[in-house]
């Protein structure tokens, strides 16, 4: 069971929209799949409409067992055969969970709770966009890191803050964590300067940088209005972004191995 924490310390760069495609991909190849939503704003928590939530993943951070991540275990709407997903729903008070904390300081309670469980075939940590607490707990339990970028100078610095933090992690929490790619996204085929930026990224990541990029297509924000995998929008944007995550969801699963 590979999880997976998807992060980036930079707001804006379509994080969320990543685990939602990389999930709807392992939903269509028969995957269980769980997504837990660590990012405070709730994003994906809403889009995948969990249904009526008996306790969020604050509660398993407050008491990180494996009975209260069971308990935050929470069916969605979000369903497209063979496959299926589950929640770990996301909170307000996740905000307190935040802080950030020196190595001494910090005792992984994620990594904790999930270490006994069983039953799926995919964990997708959605990440808040920033450095604090709750992004070190993300790395702390997962095997693989995987970052998002926007082909810009902003999210080239956050894409590099965020690699030296995961070898941080994997030095000091987790040693069997790895930076699995950096995934550029919001790509605009036309812009000179999208692809400046993505030569700047292969220059820093070289071979760690992901192709295809995720290009820029309404189709994904049409499939988070409605509240649906973009696997399921008939559309030829929608075709074209949704080879692209099942390419990078078998990526990932073979470097889970």
């Amino acid at each position: 069971m590979p999880i997976v924490s998807v992060l980036s310390l930079k707001g804006g760069v379509g994080k969320t929209s990543v685990v939602l495609g990389l999930a709807g991909a392992a939903t269509v190849k028969g995957l269980a799949t769980l997504v837990i939503d660590l990012d405070p704003q709730g994003n994906a928590t809403s889009i995948l409409a969990a249904h009526r939530p008996t306790a969020t993943v604050a509660d398993v951070l407050a008491h990180p067992t494996l009975e209260t991540l069971h308990e935050a275990l929470t069916p969605c709407a979000w369903e497209v055969a063979p496959g299926e997903v589950d929640v770990v729903p996301s909170s307000p008070e996740l905000i307190s969970y935040d802080a950030f904390r020196n190595d001494a300081a910090f005792h992984p309670r994620l990594a904790k709770a999930l270490n006994k469980l069983e039953g799926y075939d995919l964990v997708l940590i959605d990440c808040p966009p920033s450095l604090g607490a709750l992004t070190r707990e993300a790395l702390a339990a997962s095997d693989l890191a995987l970052v998002v970028s926007t082909p810009s100078y902003f999210g080239l610095q956050g894409a590099e803050r965020a690699a030296k933090e995961i070898e941080e992690i994997r030095k000091h929490h987790n040693p069997k964590l790895l930076l699995v790619g950096v995934l550029p996204n919001r790509v605009r085929s036309i812009a000179d300067e999208h692809d400046f930026r993505i030569k700047e990224l292969s220059e820093l990541f070289g071979r760690k940088v992901l192709r295809p990029a995720i290009p820029e297509r309404i189709a994904l924000q049409q499939a988070e209005g409605y509240g649906k995998p973009v696997q399921t929008v008939h559309t030829t944007g929608a075709r074209e972004v949704s080879a692209i995550f099942e390419k990078h969801l078998n990526h990932l699963l073979r470097a889970a191995r």
